[in-house]
């Protein structure tokens, strides 16, 4: 079929005009515009178009012409068309609803289609978009005029889509394209819904291997006093790693999280000052031998040690002998972190906001969890990584801001109700800059906003150089975003650890337990 014939139908060989340099940027702007991933498209975004070649008389690799292409060749052509069309979509959304003077116009609001597009593009401004913050304040209040009769203009107010768990949103835009009569595809719906069931049942099959590993080590018998939260855990753990592939990533990730949780309980919520402060002392010494005047913390310390040691000789079994030494340093670093805490509340001293925040940063977890997070990724075979997690890069400071803040906002009531001692992040500002406790939390609702820019920002400075410590790696940067999302997750309406059947309770049985009919 010759070039002109081809065009009489609407069809365009031509290859789009763009590279992958800017791959980071554009999949962070393009993703809320096709609400999901389309893997070919991805590889020509990244590595650029496909280029025809064939071998000459001579050996070399020479461009075909038009009228040698056959028709496998037209599927490469049309992976570039469709990968620029995407492209184009992003670039020209805000055309579409703005006037010759850059203002919104009244008459886009009858696209609420589009409407809820830009809504979610949005959420993926940095520092200094104004336009995208008018596009913000413009579609929010269409979206909350339509809320009551629009099921999806709803769910994305209530959570954006880039801020939210990514396998639940899956799950709704399924249900939503089912709706769309015009352009649903029948055979493409019955896939994803295939794939969405094909990956709960491994989610329960890894959800059950680690329920048996709690049973067999008996934890709820050893540390009855402790929360148990094993689903929660693994719950968070697809929204760490919600491709399929990781697998192994969410069992181990699971585990120590369990493990994780039971030293934030016990510093949080039980043990007097002396049995925490000889805990502390030991874990630095990291001696099975270490004696101990309370039983239960002999057990929680053996537990902790023989599990931490156990992956340790794993990783190195598979080459990754540097994985469990980080882990036993961030383990320790977090206990030196607890245990300036509960100094903090033995002295009755009130940390300033900015000394609560350093400190805070690491008893939210943020370093070790990330440690742990890397742990089980096959594609993270060298140091770097670990070590840059220990350095607060934007992304990690921002990932860890939003953490620790969005878990003092909401956790409060639920932890003096518990037991726990020391004053929060809201306390501390409250006694800093003699602020109303609804006057914090606005404020912090604008710290936590910036720090979703920062992350924006950052994964637009992805960089491949192994040897640039400044910016994160992609996977590395993609575990920072989700630590951030499973915040907004688990704490953006209430405590989701502690009240769960008000919070996350409906999100874990979709996750879990509500496969699609076929």
């Amino acid at each position: 079929m010759s070039t002109q014939e081809l065009s009489a139908i609407g069809y365009d060989n031509k290859s789009p005009k763009f590279n992958g340099n800017n791959y980071a940027w554009w999949k962070n702007r393009i993703q809320n515009v096709i609400m999901g991933i389309d893997y070919e498209c991805w590889l020509v975004v990244k590595n650029g178009p496909n280029i025809i070649l064939k071998t000459d008389v001579e050996g070399n690799q020479v461009p075909k012409k038009d009228s040698e292409l056959v028709i496998a060749d037209y599927k490469l052509l049309e992976k570039n068309a469709k990968a620029m069309s995407i492209l184009q979509q992003a670039i020209d959304v805000f055309y579409k609803f703005t006037n010759n003077k850059g203002k919104f116009k009244e008459s886009s609001r009858s696209d609420e289609r589009g409407m809820l597009s830009l809504y979610e593009a949005a959420h993926l401004r940095i520092h200094d978009e104004h336009i995208l913050e008018e596009a913000l304040t413009f579609t929010t209040d269409f979206l909350n005029s339509i809320s009551t009769f629009s099921e999806q203009a709803r769910l994305a107010l209530k959570q954006p889509l880039h801020r939210g768990n990514q396998r639940l949103q899956s799950q709704r835009f399924i249900n939503f394209y089912e709706q769309d009569f015009e352009s649903c595809d029948e055979k493409l719906l019955q896939l994803a819904k295939l794939e969405f069931n094909r990956l709960q049942l491994l989610h329960c099959q890894e959800l059950s291997q680690i329920q048996e590993w709690c049973k067999n080590l008996e934890l709820a018998r050893k540390f009855p006093h402790l929360r148990q939260r094993q689903v929660e855990y693994h719950y968070l753990s697809i929204i760490m790693y919600y491709v399929p592939q990781y697998s192994l990533a969410r069992i181990l990730f699971s585990k120590l999280l369990v493990l994780l949780s039971f030293l934030d309980d016990t510093y949080d919520a039980y043990g007097t000052f002396e049995e925490l402060e000889c805990l502390a002392n030991a874990f630095e010494r990291w001696d099975l031998m270490e004696k101990f005047s309370a039983n239960y913390m002999k057990i929680l310390y053996e537990f902790v040690i023989t599990t931490l040691d156990d992956v340790a000789k794993e990783m190195t079994k598979i080459g990754k002998p540097y994985a469990g030494f980080f882990a036993k340093e961030q383990v320790k670093r977090s206990i030196r972190n607890y245990y300036t805490e509960i100094k903090w509340v033995k002295s009755k001293y009130v940390p300033t906001f900015e000394e609560y925040m350093f400190n805070g940063r690491n008893t939210a977890g943020m370093q070790i969890i990330g440690t742990i997070l890397l742990m089980g990724m096959e594609e993270i075979a060298e140091a770097k990584p670990y070590i840059q997690l220990m350095q607060y890069t934007t992304a990690i400071t921002a990932s860890s801001n939003i953490c620790r803040l969005m878990d003092d906002m909401t956790t409060g009531k639920a932890e003096l109700a518990r037991g726990v001692r020391l004053a929060s992040s809201v306390e501390c500002y409250m006694n800093d800059y003699s602020m109303s406790h609804e006057e914090v939390l606005q404020v912090f609702k604008k710290i936590i906003d910036d720090a979703w820019k920062d992350l924006v920002n950052e994964g637009l400075l992805i960089n491949p150089c192994p040897h640039d410590y400044d910016h994160l790696s992609k996977p590395v940067y993609d575990r920072m975003l989700n630590l951030a999302r499973a915040a907004e997750s688990f704490y953006k309406f209430g405590d989701g650890l502690t009240f769960v059947k008000t919070t996350i309770k409906e999100d874990i049985v979709a996750i879990y337990a509500q496969p699609f009919s076929i």
